[in-house]
C-alpha cells in the first residue's frame, strides 16, 4: 500500500479515462471487501476508510478535470 501523500500525487495526475477505470476498481474492491466483512475473513477494518476515501479522491479528481474543460 503505498503511503498517503504518494496515493494523493497518483491521483492528482490521473486522465479523466484513468480516473474512470481507477473508481470502477476502488468501487469493485469496496463491494468485494463487504463480500469479505460478513464472511469474517477482513483482518484490517481500515481498510473500508482508506477504499472510501481513495473513492472521494478519485471523485473530486474527475470534477476537477471537467472543470478545466
Amino acid at each position: 500500500m503505498p503511503k498517503l501523500n504518494e496515493r494523493r500525487k497518483q491521483i492528482a495526475e490521473l486522465t479523466e479515462m484513468e480516473a474512470q477505470k481507477e473508481l470502477r476498481k476502488l468501487r469493485l474492491d469496496l463491494f468485494n471487501l463487504r463480500l469479505q466483512l460478513q464472511r469474517g475473513e477482513v483482518k484490517d477494518s481500515r481498510i473500508f476508510a482508506r477504499t472510501r476515501k481513495d473513492i472521494a479522491r478519485v471523485l473530486h479528481r474527475l470534477t476537477q478535470l471537467e472543470n478545466e474543460e
